[in-house]
């Protein structure tokens, strides 16, 4: 995107949010650009973009899909004629992308021009008289701005790259390659957390210390993958200095944080906030693509019977005593559980319900990924559905992009890899006593290995966006599993798309 001080293109651009916690839609013209860069009072159409910008990560069919599909928490098979798409999802699960994938095409655009509108912030922001807020808002945008990097890191392992203030663009930006731009992104954050609010002051739904302590405890968790050398003290270092806040709390109760039109949860860091108040446009709807089209409730009339998990990641659970395999609080306005969908599925008024064909609508554990039946595959409900919403294609759910639980486990990981086993434990067992299902106790772990904590993680975690990041880091994306074969080890990177690589000579395509 070019941006010029006279004319900024913002064309028929929607924002959403008038202020960074009051969702609402505003349409900006053309004739609005040179008002809008030259007005302080518009500060707020600024640095809103880039926030903004945050739920096209949350999309169950992009970032998310990256993140997830290339795992063993989440496949989605082919189903008669639904869900072939040109293969693009089998594609994913068994590794067999290639730069054109509209997946990766998608992603790259997404993560670019979230930089993009970071940095239109901080230029434009930055011509505005010097005042406690533009300063603050500045600071925002730069945190945005690194963290989008991160993601394109982990993804793609090279940022494209041009100060905020560099608006020559008839020159090529520059190219970041893995180390250069992991090193850029510490060096941001160390920058502007002094100036950063607290979630106390702020919500969670915006840049805090909190969070950029939380993005740097897990850059450097996962430091040596991107930049080739070990950085576990530090990880420590700046778990360490979130888990001392008062602002966040490891909950009691896990389900609570994935209910409908819950804001500033105890264990939110940084939300990317929704809601069903209005079209969204994008963010995930959680629930219609993994339920089977007859498992409808309320208002909610368009299920997709799409993805499913893996018997290989389920069996890692006790499935008795972890209340994160299992929850039954919305079943009686919906018919469904949190957590895992197994079996026999019922409506709300304990009825079983069929598929099509109308023999009984029973989820099993196996699935054939490239003619699956409509009932193979269980299902996942991580965030709970309002089953009166008036659009069910707009979540209600607040989604978490850095939590306390999380930060936890990377420090427990980092300990563990330091030497610091008996510490490593404390963290996980620390998290393992808020999780026992009600009734039941979730036994406390009297050792531990590395599996272990990949294990924990995904107990914690799962279906949040953050499992390729973690097979990476354990060495385990590549391993067979269910319906797929093991797969070399430079699939840890994604290719960077052909696209982007005909627009930008500095790109150079990674070995996939």
């Amino acid at each position: 995107m070019k941006f010029n001080k006279f004319s900024l293109i913002i064309a028929l651009l929607t924002l959403i949010f008038t202020s960074c916690t009051d969702l609402k839609e505003e349409v900006l013209d053309e004739q609005l650009g040179s008002d809008l860069v030259n007005n302080p009072a518009n500060i707020d159409a600024l640095i809103n973009p880039p926030y903004a910008q945050l739920r096209r990560t949350l999309e169950w069919y992009d970032y998310w899909a990256l993140q997830q599909i290339s795992t063993d928490e989440t496949a989605f098979p082919t189903r008669g004629t639904d869900w072939f798409d040109n293969g693009a999802w089998q594609q994913l699960y068994l590794h067999t992308w290639t730069p054109d994938h509209i997946r990766l095409v998608d992603v790259w655009d997404v993560l670019g021009q979230g930089i993009s509108r970071s940095n239109t912030a901080i230029h434009y922001i930055g011509e505005f008289p010097e005042t406690a807020t533009t300063t603050q808002y500045i600071n925002e945008a730069r945190f945005l701005r690194a963290y989008y990097m991160y993601l394109m890191v982990d993804l793609f392992g090279q940022v494209p790259y041009r100060d905020a203030d560099d608006l020559d663009f008839s020159t090529l930006p520059e190219v970041k390659d893995r180390k250069t731009a992991t090193d850029f992104i510490i060096t941001e954050l160390k920058e502007i957390l002094p100036n950063l609010k607290t979630k106390a002051a702020v919500t969670s739904e915006r840049a805090t210390v909190g969070a950029a302590n939380a993005l740097l405890a897990k850059i450097y968790l996962n430091y040596q993958v991107y930049a080739g050398e070990p950085k576990w003290a530090d990880a420590i270092k700046y778990a360490d200095d979130v888990i001392s806040s008062s602002d966040y709390t490891v909950t009691n109760d896990y389900w609570s944080m994935f209910q409908y039109n819950v804001t500033n949860h105890p264990e939110f860091i940084l939300t990317c906030p929704m809601s069903d108040d209005f079209e969204m446009g994008s963010g995930s709807v959680w629930v219609n693509f993994t339920l089977h089209y007859n498992m409808t409730f309320g208002t909610y009339t368009s299920l997709w019977n799409g993805g499913c998990t893996t018997t290989d990641f389920v069996n890692t659970f006790d499935q008795v005593n972890d209340a994160r395999f299992y929850d039954s609080r919305i079943e009686s306005t919906t018919g469904l559980n949190q957590g895992f969908l197994i079996g026999q599925q019922y409506d709300m008024a304990g009825v079983p319900l069929k598929i099509r064909s109308g023999d009984p609508l029973i989820f099993t554990p196996d699935f054939t990924l490239g003619d699956a039946k409509e009932n193979e595959g269980i299902r996942v409900i991580k965030f709970a559905p309002n089953p009166a919403t008036t659009r069910q294609f707009s979540s209600p759910n607040d989604v978490p992009l850095l939590r306390i639980s999380d930060i936890y486990l990377v420090r427990a990981e980092a300990k563990f890899r330091n030497g610091d086993v008996t510490g490593a434990l404390a963290d996980i067992n620390y998290i393992r006593a808020r999780r026992s299902a009600t009734g039941k106790t979730l036994p406390a772990l009297t050792s531990l290995t590395v599996d272990d904590i990949l294990k924990e993680r995904g107990f914690e975690l799962y279906w949040e966006g953050f499992r390729r990041q973690d097979m990476v880091r354990f060495g385990k994306l590549n391993a067979a599993r269910q319906e797929k074969p093991a797969t070399d080890v430079k699939k840890n990177l994604y290719p960077i798309p052909t696209s982007a690589l005909d627009v930008n000579s500095n790109l150079k395509q990674n070995d996939y």
